[in-house]
């Protein structure tokens, strides 16, 4: 039965002010743009309260079905939350049953006094202003004149639960709705969502085996080295050859939507001592400033390369005058978009001994109204050995966020994008010359295509060539940004290295071809980083040096600590120095003709590998749309009918019936070693392009 009364919040705050910039009146939104209203963000979860090892938590980091800006907290009895991004083969999902919806933004008090809050609703909720958590047993708090940040969240478990409406009223007065001129919500330019039901944590569920990882991989140790401690926003890194690190340093807070910034944002430093375990003597000189978004570097023989918005430049270092000398080795494309970065740069020889080699550099798309200048949203490939004006070939097209490229071990050139519009998730491409990986851009006249090989038919099937890698939005990606293959000798030979600034952490990623299409899997590889990744570099003795970046321009490169919630814009560079100690993890996963080949650090037992129930497995594939992401389609599970360990205890081959080309299979497992030790990441994601014959 529906309350015909509306719940009375109850807590008297004495005389005591929070703690909080509020109550000198300022308002503090770390630097966000804002508009009047509040954020709201609904989570579909279906029917999993029906799971008893469920808990009332979404996982960390989730994307919502619907966000947006609201006048205020108020859902009437016969709404229904319409996910436009969900489209299945059937018919538009709409958020029916159980969801949870959360209201955020900053609540402005006009007169200091004690205020009295209500709810209509028979659902659990939760209101938090300032620092307390208010729930429905308290009825009155006592706030002085300001700005105060605001959330509320409501779980829903059935349709009767939906109505909500948040009231208020100041000492004895009537209760009335708040006015939206006195709420402000963060605006955002665009609000990337995800379509279909969100995982609840699960009872049981452990860091690496059902959730994000939070610490640092126990084969690696952890050293800040940004020098005097200052914010180092990382947009490049490299060497030379005498040790010092190069790193290309731009403030990412300073971009906003839509248009680029007007003014320099960039710098370019070296790091010396970046080896040194003391960070005291690391030191850090800056040696070129007035650069636009240096979003990569590369050095070849001790000469500085750098990509920036709209040029690629060189720094060579001048003996005479102790000054690195700039030059443009490429330009002449224009950008109108604070989204267009130029990111790279992987570097391949040329065809002869005296030839300088190659340059990959990727262009991001414009994601604003305005038509993308040509051969944005794709990968070139940038001639040395050519004058400005002739040394730049477009190789691919339809990428949306190109930000990052890598080298396997085989030479051929790798880029990943973020999911979005006809990108129903993160990938990672196989650049090949002509292709057209799926990003449509807008184009104005009608034939006048926004990128390179963009076919006329947009159905996100015809003409577009299919992601090598698949990287399922919050469970192992959600904006990854670069790969760098793992150097010889450390474990992980052949692998690449995938840094992800709002997943945070890195991954790792195996590939390989079968029928000629490149696949592979990728698996957790280390959380506990101060930062979202953005650049990572290897150095001469196997350390990883990662270097993170912030920003707010669209609220996606705000990253989830899995640790402390999210944290904006913060910044970082580290090292992750090897121990050399042995881990026992997941190796990597090779597709079979009747299944998978699974392949660990450290023996198991031939007992556990051989137990076909010791394999939770799922598999789905993507329908791509229009809309922002997209859901998980004939999702099911799969059975091991046979399992078969090699003698080393290292290796078990699963035979699976029902496995379907062009389908992403999720494996999970929890074996103990031989040595009686827990796994570190019992997970792996497959994308599974092709079945070998």
């Amino acid at each position: 039965m529906r309350y015909t009364l509306p719940f009375v919040l109850a807590l008297f705050l004495f005389a005591t002010t929070p703690a909080f910039s509020q109550e000198q009146g300022g308002l503090d939104t770390d630097g966000l743009d804002t508009e009047p209203g509040l954020r709201l963000q609904v989570y579909w979860i279906g029917n999993q309260f029906k799971n008893k090892n469920a808990r009332l938590a979404v996982q960390p980091g989730a994307s919502a079905n619907v966000d947006l800006t609201v006048p205020g907290v108020e859902v009437k009895a016969d709404a229904v939350f319409q996910d436009d991004q969900a489209i299945t083969e059937k018919k538009d999902e709409k958020i029916t049953g159980e969801y949870i919806a959360e209201w955020s933004g900053w609540l402005k008090v006009s007169e200091t006094g004690r205020y009295r809050f209500e709810f209509n609703t028979q659902a659990k909720v939760q209101l938090n202003i300032g620092d307390y958590a208010i729930d429905p047993n308290t009825v009155a708090v006592a706030l002085n004149e300001g700005w105060y940040p605001l959330s509320l969240i409501q779980i829903v478990k059935e349709d009767t639960d939906k109505p909500i409406a948040l009231t208020w009223a100041r000492d004895s007065g009537k209760h009335a709705a708040i006015p939206t001129k006195q709420l402000l919500a963060p605006r955002f330019y665009f609000r990337p969502t995800q379509s279909g039901t969100k995982e609840l944590l699960q009872k049981g569920a452990r860091p690496g085996l059902g959730r994000k990882l939070v610490s640092v991989h126990p084969g690696y140790r952890l050293t800040n080295i940004r020098p005097n401690g200052m914010e180092m926003p990382v947009g490049g890194l490299s060497m030379l050859s005498d040790g010092r690190l190069v790193v290309a340093r731009f403030e990412a807070r300073s971009l906003k939507a839509p248009s680029p910034t007007k003014e320099p944002n960039g710098e370019l430093w070296l790091i010396t001592n970046p080896d040194a375990d003391d960070p005291a003597e690391v030191k850090g000189e800056r040696i070129a400033e007035g650069m636009f978004e240096p979003s990569g570097v590369q050095v070849i023989d001790d000469v500085i390369y750098v990509s920036q918005r709209s040029e690629l430049s060189k720094f060579v270092y001048n003996e005479s005058t102790e000054q690195w000398d700039k030059s443009v080795v490429a330009s002449g494309w224009d950008t109108n978009d604070f989204h267009q970065i130029s990111a790279g740069l992987p570097w391949v020889p040329g065809p002869t001994a005296d030839h300088p080699g190659f340059f990959y550099m990727s262009r991001g798309a414009g994601l604003g109204k305005n038509q993308n200048p040509p051969n944005h949203g794709s990968v070139w490939k940038i001639d040395l050995s050519k004058p400005i004006g002739e040394n730049i070939e477009v190789l691919t097209g339809g990428h949306r966020t190109p930000n990052g490229l890598g080298l396997n071990k085989a030479g051929e050139c790798f880029v990943i994008d973020n999911q979005g519009g006809w990108t129903p998730a993160n990938e990672i491409n196989h650049v090949q010359k002509g292709h057209f990986y799926g990003f449509y851009q807008r184009h104005n006249p009608p034939k006048a295509y926004g990128s390179p090989f963009q076919p006329e038919e947009r159905d996100g099937v015809t003409g577009v060539t299919k992601a090598a890698i698949q990287l399922p939005q919050d469970e192992i990606g959600n904006s990854p940004t670069e790969l760098l293959l793992f150097p010889d000798g450390f474990g992980f030979d052949g692998q690449l290295a995938l840094a992800d600034m709002r997943y945070g952490g890195l991954n790792r990623v195996h590939l390989e071809e079968i029928n000629g299409v490149w696949q592979g899997c990728v698996m957790r590889f280390t959380q506990g980083l101060e930062a979202g990744p953005n650049r990572i570099f290897f150095g001469p003795d196997g350390s990883l040096y990662v270097g993170g970046i912030g920003g707010h321009h669209a609220g996606t490169w705000a990253w989830h600590d899995p640790n402390r919630g999210k944290r904006r814009t913060f910044q970082g560079l580290e090292r992750l120095t090897p121990t050399g100690q042995s881990v026992f993890e997941i190796h990597h996963m090779t597709a079979t003709p009747d299944g998978f080949e699974l392949h660990f650090t450290q023996p198991v037992s031939k007992q556990t590998l051989e137990e076909p129930g010791a394999y939770k497995l799922a598999q789905w594939t993507y329908k791509p749309t229009n809309k922002y992401g997209g859901p998980k389609i004939d999702r099911h599970s799969l059975e091991v009918a046979a399992a078969t360990a090699s003698d080393d205890g290292k290796r078990v081959t699963l035979r699976i019936n029902g496995l379907k080309e062009g389908y992403v299979v999720h494996l999970k497992t929890d074996p103990l070693s031989t040595a009686g030790r827990a796994i570190w990441s019992g997970e792996v994601w497959y994308t599974l392009n092709e079945i070998p014959e």
